[in-house]
């Protein structure tokens, strides 16, 4: 389903949901749904502090992607589903819908929840009063009905010393404190800033700051951190591809002098954490997966028109200049 038609849908439903519903707000089960990214769903973790502070005794039950399961080892009121069959026969009091499919809105009208809250709404009105928000932004007009004046903003992902733990017995192997992060992958190529660019980078961090880069990313980052290195002098820096898990790695990015990289989940977790950011955007609207904390520097061209059709021919992330990015690491790191 087109997605705008699938947002005014959602409206429609939340509505009329919600006429019907009870007002007392007394959620005892909470239904969360986020089939999104990385980077989606951290934007997404303050709805969850939010609801627990408003209803500390109601279980949320979260359907989210496998791999994102792992942002919620430390929060014992969240249990994550991966396939929204396993909850698709039970009834909740809250439905929250961060982001779901014609399925889940079916199954809320099916069910009809005390309440219905959903981003689709949110994005639909949006469209009539200056366009798309900030990711967290947005995922927090969702559950606006429901705050009251103590409010966490914070995207903090939540580690523990067992994280902290791996993390500095890696450091001190390697002696690597302290140290920059650099992410060079994207899921999309027009959003991958060139490596050769990166490697100049590195080479000024190297040079100039005497700080060790460490190369992080997922299974299909492991051989674009290699082609950088190789174009790199110094071997005091590291491919870590692999040597932590998702959590770890937040745990990496407290201990970080600074993150360098494009958007992608890595630049969330370490601004959600954060660390100073150099975060370097392509194709995509102003603002939107911009981080958010006062640590940030963003490097973001844009096209006179028709800026959502960029493909790896025309992207403007080949718009950033290297020295950009030298000023900006030589104003975050001196």
């Amino acid at each position: 389903m087109n997605e705008k038609i699938l947002y005014f849908k959602s409206w429609v439903a939340s509505k009329y949901i919600n006429l019907l519903g009870d007002k007392s707000y007394d959620f005892k089960s909470i239904l969360i749904i986020k089939m999104d990214e990385i980077g989606d769903l951290v934007t997404a973790l303050p709805v969850f502090y939010n609801l627990n502070i408003l209803y500390p005794a109601a279980k949320q039950t979260l359907v989210c992607k496998g791999f994102n399961s792992i942002f919620f080892k430390h929060v014992d009121y969240v249990d994550c589903v991966n396939n929204f069959n396993e909850v698709a026969q039970n009834t909740y009091d809250l439905i929250i819908d961060l982001r779901g499919t014609e399925a889940t809105l079916n199954y809320a009208l099916k069910y009809k929840p005390k309440l219905r809250l959903d981003r689709g709404s949110i994005r639909f009105k949006n469209k009539f009063s200056g366009g798309q928000k900030n990711e967290i932004d947005t995922n927090m007009a969702v559950i606006q009905p429901l705050l009251q004046e103590e409010v966490i903003w914070s995207n903090k992902v939540v580690t523990k010393p067992l994280e902290h733990s791996k993390v500095d017995h890696y450091l001190a192997l390697e002696g690597a404190l302290p140290f920059v992060i650099l992410h060079l992958g994207a899921r999309d190529e027009a959003r991958r800033w060139p490596v050769e660019r990166y490697a100049a980078v590195i080479t000024h961090i190297n040079k100039t700051y005497s700080l060790p880069c460490l190369l992080v990313g997922g299974p299909d980052d492991k051989e674009i951190n290699n082609q950088c290195l190789a174009l790199v002098k110094s071997k005091s820096n590291l491919n870590v591809v692999g040597a932590f898990d998702l959590l770890e790695y937040a745990a990496l990015c407290e201990k970080a002098a600074l993150f360098i990289g494009n958007e992608s989940g890595p630049l969330h977790i370490a601004a959600a954490q954060n660390t100073p950011t150099i975060a370097l955007f392509g194709p995509g609207v102003r603002d939107v997966f911009y981080p958010k904390n006062d640590k940030s520097i963003i490097h973001h061209y844009f096209l006179a028109r028709n800026h959502d059709q960029q493909t790896l021919e025309n992207s403007t992330i080949f718009s950033i200049k290297t020295n950009e990015v030298l000023d900006s690491v030589d104003r975050l790191l001196s």
